[in-house]
């Protein structure tokens, strides 16, 4: 079952994850779910800003850091805007 509307692109490999770099992405982990049967469930979102070790850093208001093995759905909200794609 998919809770996040898109395309799952959750990583589940350092590479994978590395590809991710720079997007803005919405997600959620096991513990964000709430199994009680109620049927909640909490994303979060943020900048994916590196990965090291098949850990995602993701800029958000606590520089959350977790483990690519965590990641139970993430879909890509807009990509990262640069200055040279503002030139074209």
């Amino acid at each position: 079952m998919n809770y996040l509307d898109g395309a799952n692109v959750a990583p589940k490999t350092h590479s994978a994850a590395k590809k991710l770099i720079g997007k803005h992405v919405r997600y959620l982990c096991e513990s964000d779910i709430d199994r009680s049967g109620r049927g909640y469930f909490f994303p979060r979102s943020g900048e994916i800003v590196d990965v090291y070790k098949g850990n995602i850093a993701i800029n958000e208001k606590d520089n959350f850091l977790m483990h690519i093995s965590e990641v139970k759905e993430m879909n890509i909200i807009e990509d990262k805007i640069t200055e040279k794609d503002n030139e074209k």
